[in-house]
């Protein structure tokens, strides 16, 4: 059975068509304000850089490089063992070792003290670098973090021990 010609079809070609606005209609008033949501934005940071300046001397070497070397700080690293505490200080050979006091109590008034004297002496040092061992419990980590805290150490900074695997043959 044959249907007849639909509406559209009898329509003349001719015709002028009003425009279909609604999908441009949906692009400015749902897609682009999300995509602006979406949007990332850039954040500039503005850093203040003083460079040194030539003694009126001559040069620009001698006593002030020689200052300015003292006054970088050196990397203080806090290891984290079974039976001990050491600490390591950059440019000095001296290691301290903090043994414990029985088996499984770590000396952190000991550890206390020795921060302490290092921040008196590395005044313009705020990271510390601490290796803590993979057998020794988190609860001697965080007391050993809130010790170097409060000793006016706010970057910790984790190194980890190197581990090798091998296969075996």
């Amino acid at each position: 059975m044959a249907y007849g010609p639909s509406k559209n079809r009898s329509r003349s070609q001719n015709e002028v068509r009003e425009p279909n606005l609604i999908p441009i209609m949906n692009l400015f008033i749902v897609i682009i304000p999300m995509l602006m949501t979406i949007m990332v934005t850039v954040h500039l940071a503005m850093i203040e850089i003083t460079l040194p300046t030539e003694s009126a001397a001559g040069g620009g070497g001698g006593d002030d490089a020689q200052e300015q070397l003292e006054d970088l700080p050196k990397v203080i690293t806090l290891a984290l063992l079974p039976d001990r505490f050491e600490i390591m200080v950059e440019g000095i050979d001296d290691i301290i070792s903090i043994p414990q006091l029985s088996t499984g109590t770590y000396d952190y008034f000991t550890l206390d003290e020795n921060i302490a004297r290092l921040k008196e002496n590395n005044e313009n040092q705020g990271t510390i670098d601490l290796l803590p061992d993979p057998t020794v419990k988190f609860d001697t980590l965080l007391r050993s973090i809130d010790i170097c805290k409060s000793n006016n150490f706010p970057n910790i900074k984790y190194l980890t021990s190197l581990t090798k695997y091998y296969k075996a043959k």
